[in-house]
């Protein structure tokens, strides 16, 4: 009887361990390798640039009191680089629900991402180059220093936009054909 009892007991316990690891696997979120690693560092680029960004806010508050030149400057650089720092967690916002799309759909979810992700990019060289502009007119070494870091980050950002168009182009779906006499013969 001991002996029947001590292998119930072990048959017991291997079936709720399969079972257990059957559980695990099916509650575990899926892995996307890279595509997450670069999810993740827009995540943490945006926090940076926020803290950048608060940071050239104080010290446009330094020149309050001075005729307000260089008050205008920095508050335009800051403004741009927030503007850049809003596409990139607009960005992170729609790619970090990635596991939560069905794997059916993602092909179509990839296309508007690539197409997005390249819009993104551009706004963010523009957003660059106009913060360029303001900074050939700011003299506070300060300033200069958080703009630099800023542009830093929003380099980064498209750095990271370009990897995440290279691992999703392949999964989006291939771009329509054009009808063969074009859109007026379909009208």
């Amino acid at each position: 009887m001991r002996k029947n009892t001590l292998f119930s007991v072990g048959l017991g316990g291997v079936l709720c361990l399969v079972m257990m690891v059957g559980c695990a696997r099916s509650m575990a979120l899926p892995d996307y390798g890279p595509l997450r690693s670069e999810v993740e560092q827009l995540y943490l680029n945006y926090h940076e640039l926020k803290i950048i960004h608060s940071k050239l806010h104080a010290a446009a508050r330094k020149h309050i009191e001075a005729r307000g030149e260089q008050l205008a400057e920095i508050q335009s650089a800051a403004r741009f680089i927030d503007q850049a720092n809003l596409i990139a967690y607009y960005q992170w916002e729609l790619l970090s629900i990635i596991e939560y799309i069905r794997v059916e759909r993602r092909s179509d979810y990839f296309t508007l991402r690539v197409k997005d992700i390249d819009d993104a990019r551009q706004k963010s060289r523009d957003l660059i180059m106009a913060v360029k502009v303001y900074d050939a007119f700011i003299r506070d070494p300060e300033a200069l220093t958080l703009i630099a870091k800023g542009i830093g980050y929003i380099e980064q950002h498209i750095a990271v936009y370009d990897a995440l168009q290279a691992l999703m182009a392949p999964e989006a779906n291939p771009p329509a054909a054009a009808p063969a006499g074009g859109w007026s013969e379909t009208l």
